[in-house]
């Protein structure tokens, strides 16, 4: 759910300080200080450097070089430059300019002697009044200001240069440049706003009032934008249920669905904005979501069609309503996939404490608690108090002081048990699901595990189902906010530059309007294969290549690293690996240059490739192993280990021993006996590996501050302390245990 990346860095009380100085938000054009006059000489002085620039950084330092400067006209110009580079691969960035745009449009106009309120007005109606439905919807996401959050760039930018002359420092132009920005966002923010609905309700109908009353007695905020003409269409709607409640994100959602004629809808789930009564993640979803489609299928304007949209929580949302199965939900197009108890708060019943803030964020406001989940230090201190202590996981709201009663329910279900069947379609209920099914996800997207999840369980339960996989190098907000050119080191093949949003609403159009399907959807599963710049189609997991390679785990070092063999040693040392559950002395470990985490961990790497490799699809492991505990958690993580040493990661697994075979019921392990412990990878991988690379695998028992631990006593988990810990854990592989790559 990459919940995560959403956690802001602490900002220096020195940086806090100049960002101070800076003026607050108001409704016009901040009041020119004094800096402005010298930074407008340096940024003049600074021009030449950048008048050639073609790279989009150096450009972008020139459009606000020449802002400082008073150069409007060629602030503009260079605007539209930037826009063309990025619009054939990142028009997300390009759409992102258009408030630059408008901004700089007003500052022409101010210098021609206009009030700035009404330079802003005018600027705003040439620009955005004249993009299309379409144009304006893309626009949406990106004209919101973060004030703080460009404050804060400002402040550390300016750092750099605090000790010296603006003029003489090596980063002026990144410092005026951030200072731009800020004065840009602090002229548009919120001023802007009230042109956008002006503008959003000459082209649409918009209704964000609606108050949709539940059977028993709750009522579900909802907002409608549908098209304005032909006021008499009868109109698909499509619906966003999220528990992320901010409007301005929720507006730019229906918007968008309405610029491509849909009506589009937005509804929040129970406790949230307008909605009274307590915030509950999960438990009412379906039923509140299935009543939201059948009111909806209800109003004058609707042909009786709804379908689903949105990913990560909201993608929970849609398969909640799926269990219910409201008669006028017709598809549902999800990414980046939620499944409660299947990927989040645990995953391979192993709990995560990344999820352990989230419940604050979503529950303690009628919107969003963006202070209390942005404190990272809180959340830091909490994870290292608890490990170096060694506190069952169950303390971690009486370490953190406040109580967290919904984690709390959490951790009382470390089986996949009736609580968590009741939220999404469980078993057979997977076999009702008679609609169109869309998922996109990522190998860079932790929501890829429940991805996965529904969809493997959709087609073991009904073969024929209308379920089709978007899988690329992409994170797991790529869906929202566009394709990243580079993401954890990897640069992305230019074939996987797509427009994901455009992809899901051809689908919809091909769903409910009989349009072609994307081509890029012409099979079940469709993957880039990264670093061949290509797209593969399989009809399923299984066939996405069409090789077997069997690695066989051996006790055979080279270095630090033990080797896999093609063939299945008959002799030989086995693998151990030993654990001390009770040492703390990694707390503060620093991590590897290459990012692999190899703490508590056996590394199997095969001999260097002599050709490239195509390794796609799931990787599954059996093991013969005896240990001298009854339950362990292990995580597997596979690696291209390029010839230059750089880690691309792959296919990854994390899982508690004692659910292996049954995530609904733990079956403890026989201490010093041989058993048998079976699973699949839960995320998949599509990549062409180079000559010379080899394939690692990164074997290990998580303990760390971030992950419940597992001390194998084989009582509840969150019961146990380090004074559980005994002796260290003793795993041994014995001859045999093998893992199944699969390869083209």
């Amino acid at each position: 759910m990459n919940i995560r990346s959403l956690r802001q860095a602490a900002v220096l009380c020195a940086a806090l300080s100049l960002a101070a100085t800076l003026p607050a938000a108001s409704a016009s054009t901040a009041p020119v200080d004094t800096k402005v006059e010298a930074e407008a000489s340096v940024a003049e002085a600074l021009l030449a450097r950048y008048s050639a620039a073609t790279t989009p950084d150096d450009m972008k330092r020139l459009y606000r070089l020449q802002i400082a400067a008073g150069l409007y006209e060629a602030a503009e110009s260079s605007i539209d430059r930037l826009q063309a580079i990025y619009r054939p691969d990142q028009p997300r960035q390009a759409s992102g300019l258009v408030p630059w745009r408008i901004y700089v449009r007003a500052k022409r106009h101010e210098a021609r002697g206009m009030g700035a309120d009404a330079a802003l007005k005018t600027g705003f109606g040439e620009i955005f009044g004249a993009l299309s439905d379409t144009q304006m919807a893309e626009v949406l996401p990106d004209y919101r200001g973060d004030l703080e959050r460009v404050r804060d760039q400002y402040a550390v930018a300016a750092k750099a240069c605090a000790d010296t002359v603006l003029r003489d420092c090596a980063s002026a132009a990144d410092v005026i440049a951030a200072r731009q920005a800020v004065l840009a966002w602090t002229a548009l923010w919120p001023a802007s706003a009230p042109l956008i609905r002006a503008d959003a309700e000459r082209r649409f109908v918009v209704d964000d009032r609606v108050l949709v009353q539940t059977p028993d007695g709750a009522r579900i905020a909802a907002m409608i934008v549908r098209p304005r003409e032909p006021a008499t269409a009868k109109r698909v709607a499509l619906l966003n249920f999220t528990i992320y409640a901010r409007d301005d994100w929720s507006f730019a959602d229906a918007v968008k669905m309405a610029a491509h004629g849909y009506a589009g809808v937005v509804a929040y789930t129970r406790g949230k904005g307008a909605s009274p009564g307590p915030a509950v993640p999960y438990e009412h979803d379906g039923a509140d979501a299935a009543t939201v489609i059948e009111w909806l299928a209800r109003q004058p304007w609707s042909d009786g069609r709804v379908g689903m949209f949105s990913g990560s929580y909201n993608a929970s949302t849609q398969w909640a309503a799926v269990k219910h199965r409201p008669a006028a939900l017709k598809a549902i197009a999800t990414n980046a996939s939620n499944a409660p108890g299947i990927d989040a708060p645990m995953q391979g019943n192993v709990f995560q404490t990344f999820m352990y803030p989230w419940p604050f964020y979503t529950t303690n406001t009628k919107g969003l608690d963006d202070k209390t989940y942005g404190d990272s230090a809180r959340w830091a201190a909490l994870e290292r108090n608890w490990y170096v202590r060694g506190r069952p996981y169950r303390d971690l709201d009486r370490i953190d002081g406040a109580p967290n009663p919904i984690f709390d329910r959490w951790l009382e279900h470390p089986d996949y048990d009736a609580y968590w069947q009741s939220l999404i379609p469980f078993g057979e209920e997977f076999a009702k699901v008679d609609i169109p099914v869309f998922v996109q996800t990522g190998y860079y997207d932790g929501g890829m595990v429940g991805a996965l999840y529904y969809l493997e369980q959709h087609y073991r339960y009904r073969p024929s189902a209308e379920h089709r996989l978007l899988v690329g190098p992409y994170h797991h907000t790529a869906m929202q906010t566009g394709v990243l050119p580079t993401v954890r080191g990897y640069e992305v093949d230019q074939a996987a530059k797509i427009d994901l949003q455009d992809v899901r609403l051809k689908w919809f159009d091909h769903v409910f309007h009989g349009a072609p399907m994307p081509d890029v959807l012409r099979d079940r599963i469709n993957f880039q294969v990264m670093g061949a710049n290509r797209w593969r189609h399989a009809s399923s997991l299984a066939s996405m290549a069409n090789k077997p390679l069997r690695l066989y785990l051996t006790g055979q070092r080279e270095g630090a690293r033990l080797l896999f063999s093609k063939t299945a040693p008959v002799s030989g040392p086995e693998p151990e690996l030993h654990v001390d559950l009770a040492d703390r002395s990694d707390v503060d470990a620093a991590p590897s240059a290459d990012g692999v985490d190899r703490n508590n961990a056996l590394v199997f790497a095969t001999a260097p490739l002599t050709k490239p490799t195509e390794v796609d699809g799931l990787f599954k492991a059996r093991f013969r192993i005896v240990t001298n505990k009854r339950d362990f958690d292990l995580s597997v993580d596979f690696y291209e280990r390029r010839a230059d040493g750089t880690m691309l990661p792959l296919a990854s697994y994390l899982g508690r021993a004692s659910y292996m075979a049954d995530r609904s019921r733990r079956q403890l392990l026989r201490p010093g006996q041989q058993q048998m412990l079976a699973f699949t990878s839960q995320t998949v991988t599509a990549r062409l590996l180079a000559p010379g690379s080899r394939i690692l695998a990164v074997i290990a028992i998580p303990k760390r501050p971030d992950t419940q631990i597992n001390y194998g006593t084989g009582r509840a988990v969150s019961d146990e302390s380090i004074a559980d810990a005994g002796r260290p854990i003793e795993i041994r592989w014995r001859l045999g245990s093998y893992f199944d790559l699969a390869v083209r």
